[in-house]
């Protein structure tokens, strides 16, 4: 596949110069980050630029409900509310009102999601699960492995699959192999610079580049333009 994959804009100019043009399509992405480095952010970017880019789009979120996170993704400087109504966004939620996720229940949520995929296939061109933490929660690294092997299955039929988790997620005994299947593997993290606080994105991995990129990228989220790139000699000012 690696001679069919082009690029597609992130949807930010800046951002897509430091990952020499943009994300490689298709492509298993995955971004990994603890609690408030702005991992959803990121990956909020991601798929703002696949739908202007006229893609369509399916996210399974486990934050937010579904209204919620198209509020969201407005607050940080995605406009999607057209793209939502007319239905090349669609949202699903594991946030149900009145629904407890029993451990016997929540254990089933990594193969419902994966059959989700599989079924949805013609539906969409980007698959965004955000995060895979709260799926996995009760899954074994069998079943880790399993949807994995099913993600990088769709991705060589042709579609981008993103995926943001927290560490930890993927046992360590199966880091290797994931890592191995993923296109593009994204670590973020909080930091200080020059007494300024800033998030900063390390890309570990990204096959497909065309040319050399950034593999660290220092940013802070503008509600008004999403991601906003922070030049290092500006931070440390």
């Amino acid at each position: 596949m690696a001679e069919e994959r082009e690029v597609i804009s992130t949807g930010n100019e800046e951002l897509d110069l430091k990952l020499a043009g943009g994300l490689p399509f298709p492509s298993l992405i995955i971004i990994e980050g603890d609690h408030g480095t702005g991992k959803s952010v990121v990956a909020q970017q991601f798929i703002y630029g696949a739908l202007k880019s006229c893609l369509r789009v399916i996210a399974v979120v486990t934050e937010a409900t579904t209204r919620g996170y198209v509020k969201r993704m407005i607050t940080a400087g995605f406009p999607v509310l057209d793209y939502f109504i007319r239905g090349k966004l669609t949202i699903f939620s594991t946030q149900i009102p009145g629904i407890s996720w029993e451990k016997k229940y929540a254990s089933k949520l990594l193969l419902i999601t994966s059959r989700i995929m599989m079924s949805l296939i013609k539906k969409y061109d980007v698959f965004l699960i955000d995060s895979l933490s709260h799926l996995a929660t009760y899954a074994s690294s069998n079943e880790i492995l399993g949807f994995f092997t099913i993600a990088r299955q769709i991705v060589d039929r042709g579609k981008l699959i993103i995926i943001t988790l927290h560490p930890g997620t993927i046992p360590e005994s199966l880091s290797t192999r994931i890592r191995a299947m993923a296109d593009g593997y994204f670590k973020l993290r909080n930091a200080v610079v020059g007494g300024r606080a800033v998030k900063i994105m390390s890309v570990i991995k990204l096959k497909g580049a065309p040319t050399i990129f950034d593999s660290n990228i220092t940013f802070d989220v503008d509600p008004a333009f999403g991601v906003k790139l922070v030049p290092i000699a500006l931070a440390k000012a």
